[in-house]
């Protein structure tokens, strides 16, 4: 809310979506029986997700050509990706 209030218009939609997030987090488990919230195959540490390599090469480039790559902010991953890509800067 205090983003929404300071007009820093970078960070509005993050942090829109990631409120939403832990609202709606909130409000599922508000409605699980207790034994339900313990259940770990429900709530997982880690999530895999599939991503197509083609559409990531041209997301990281796009990214790349616009300057939004070059922050300081997960440098080590960022650097992982690039070789799983074969994307070597």
């Amino acid at each position: 809310m205090y983003l929404f209030l300071t007009g820093d218009s970078n960070n509005n939609r993050v942090s829109y979506l990631k409120q939403k997030a832990e609202i709606l987090a909130e409000i599922e488990l508000f409605y699980l029986l207790p034994h339900q919230r313990r259940w770990g195959k429900w709530f997982p540490e880690i999530i895999y997700y599939y991503a197509n390599v083609d559409k990531t090469r041209e997301k990281v480039k796009e990214m790349m050509d616009n300057g939004e790559w070059d922050s300081n902010e997960f440098t080590e991953l960022k650097k992982a990706l690039l070789e799983k890509l074969n994307m070597d800067k």
